[in-house]
């Protein structure tokens, strides 16, 4: 009863009193050892989601990036243990909490959906389905999420913030994808986008195409502008921070130093003004 309840530090006290009298009761020291592992592992997952992140900038963010993955391992083989749905509930939200913070959209949305599902009642758990099928590019999903936790509450600030958020992203996917134009994921790391738009970067310079009729000179210029423009924005942790809220992006923040740059160019681009570096 205490394990069906959540209290795995009372079952585990019963358990033993029980064991005294009858060693060998098998079903009881099944339960007892299944208890006793999920308790280890929820210890475990609460030191290392407790840990403090040092650092600071993209060393943080790597070092919370392992925390949130080690995790991720945590959560799953607490689950695969097939615990009460009491525990069910929060370890899918905590899993569903992992997954979007690194990027992961599938397994992400598989498990706030799955959180939803066992505990449906709370707002809590609508703006985290929401935020899982925003990560999926569900852009609609999760404007219909939002209108309805604010029909409940209309004060709640993250369901409005992320209202603004689904239908700028939504207004944003009918231009052009940055992550498209270099064929890399949404949750690429800074060296796989790198990698993308040197290879794209080669394959479409003006110097690999000056011997090929104007019209492909041409289509391969305007592809090398696009993908170069992909790769400035998304190299850059602040630019790429806001193009994934679907904020406007533009390189004009500070436009002085940016004209002290040599090769450098201005390009209006999917409705956005930003500064290209040729490097």
């Amino acid at each position: 009863g205490f394990y069906v309840m959540g209290n795995t530090e009372l079952a585990l006290r019963q358990f033993r009193e029980a064991l005294k009298w009858d060693p060998e009761h098998q079903a009881c020291k099944s339960d007892y050892k299944q208890v006793k592992k999920l308790a280890k592992l929820l210890t475990k997952l609460e030191e290392v989601m407790g840990k403090e992140v040092e650092g600071k900038g993209r060393m943080k963010q790597l070092e919370r990036d392992d925390q949130y993955e080690a995790a991720r391992v945590l959560i799953e083989d607490a689950l695969a243990l097939s615990p009460p749905a009491v525990y069910r509930a929060s370890l899918y939200r905590d899993l569903c909490i992992c997954c979007t913070k690194l990027r992961l959209s599938t397994e992400g949305l598989v498990s706030c959906t799955e959180h939803h599902r066992l505990d449906s009642s709370s707002s809590s758990s609508k703006l985290l389905l929401a935020e899982a099928h925003l990560l999926a590019e569900e852009y609609d999903a999760a404007i219909g999420i939002y209108q309805d936790v604010l029909k409940e509450d209309h004060h709640s600030k993250e369901a409005r913030g992320g209202l603004q958020k689904a239908e700028k992203l939504l207004r944003r996917s009918k231009q052009e994808d940055y992550y498209k134009l270099l064929n890399v994921s949404r949750s690429a790391s800074s060296r796989e986008i790198k990698r993308a738009y040197h290879k794209l970067a080669v394959e479409y310079h003006p110097d690999k195409t000056k011997d090929k009729p104007e019209a492909e000179r041409e289509t391969a210029e305007v592809k090398f502008k696009a993908i170069t423009l992909a790769y400035e924005v998304l190299s850059d942790d602040d630019a790429r921070r806001k193009y994934d809220a679907g904020e406007e992006v533009t390189g004009n923040n500070n436009e002085q130093e940016a004209r002290g740059h040599g090769g450098g160019q201005w390009f209006n681009h999917g409705g956005q003004h930003v500064y290209v570096r040729f490097r």
